[in-house]
């Protein structure tokens, strides 16, 4: 039970930092062309708007197609992931303590 908590700790991780590279390699343009401001840029890590869709497409010159199509759903599937961890190695901790 443990490894499986440290191997959804490690994959959570893993996604969360793709998450993060992606949303930056698709947001630093917008932003640097002042379609958004940064403050905008950050809710568009965490949930999807109109807002995004129309920044990402006014920017498709600066970066490839399937580069602007950043998905906010990957960073809650990675949440998911470290929240299972946690929940897995305290209750093997729990177990252990009974």
């Amino acid at each position: 039970m443990k490894a499986l908590g440290f191997a959804f700790l490690f994959i959570g991780c893993a996604i969360v930092i793709a998450a993060f590279g992606w949303w930056w390699l698709t947001y630093v343009e917008v932003v640097k062309y002042d379609y958004l401001s940064w403050r905008e840029a950050m809710n568009c890590l965490v949930w999807h708007s109109d807002i995004c869709s129309l920044a990402t497409a006014l920017c498709l010159g600066s970066h490839p197609r399937a580069m602007a199509n950043y998905w906010s759903s990957v960073l809650w599937i990675g949440l998911i992931a470290l929240s299972t961890s946690l929940f897995l190695t305290s209750r093997t901790n729990t177990v252990r303590q009974r």
